[in-house]
């Protein structure tokens, strides 16, 4: 096939593709801009290996949901690297009076309400009273060794959280 065919061919799909490719932008909650770039690089994605695909439209539709995950969880990186160890120190020595936004406070708080336990009792006792690790160990009856990684599946319930809230 000569390169101009290629082109038309691949023209020729998107445009009958462009219902499903749209309604699946849609479904994965794709901004326009960005879903401008992701349909160029399912685009792109095509034409290199238009020589291997038997199914234009099935296989365009297919890069398509991959990029659409992709782009979801590079979102989903972002928002969880906002809530870290560092992020919750900060909230919790705020007291009440302090300027951070109330609705951010309170959001926090459902979402731990939602957490195990044992692992709100970490939260409260690390962040929200401020002991020292050393403190929330023994108060907790971990060893200080074990309580970093406690503290890490914490934060990861935490962020687990807010993906769900999130989707």
């Amino acid at each position: 096939m000569s390169q101009r065919t290629d082109e038309d061919l691949l023209t020729q799909v998107f445009e009958q593709a462009r219902p499903r490719l749209q309604a699946l932008l849609k479904l994965y909650r794709v901004g326009p801009e960005d879903g401008e770039d992701l349909l160029q690089e399912a685009l792109l994605a095509l034409w290199r290996k238009r020589v291997h695909v038997k199914d234009f439209d099935a296989w365009l539709v297919s890069a398509l949901r991959v990029e659409c995950l992709r782009y979801r969880r590079r979102a989903g990186r972002q928002i969880y690297s906002a809530i870290d160890e560092s992020a919750l120190e900060r909230l919790a020595g705020l007291d009440s009076s302090s300027q951070t936004d109330p609705s951010l406070r309170q959001d926090l708080r459902r979402l731990i309400r939602r957490l195990p336990v044992r692992h709100r009792a970490l939260i409260h006792l690390r962040y929200g009273l401020g002991l020292t690790p050393e403190e929330t160990a023994s108060r907790l009856g971990y060893r200080l060794a074990s309580l970093k990684k406690t503290t890490t599946r914490c934060l990861q319930a935490l962020r687990s959280q807010l993906g769900r809230d999130l989707m």
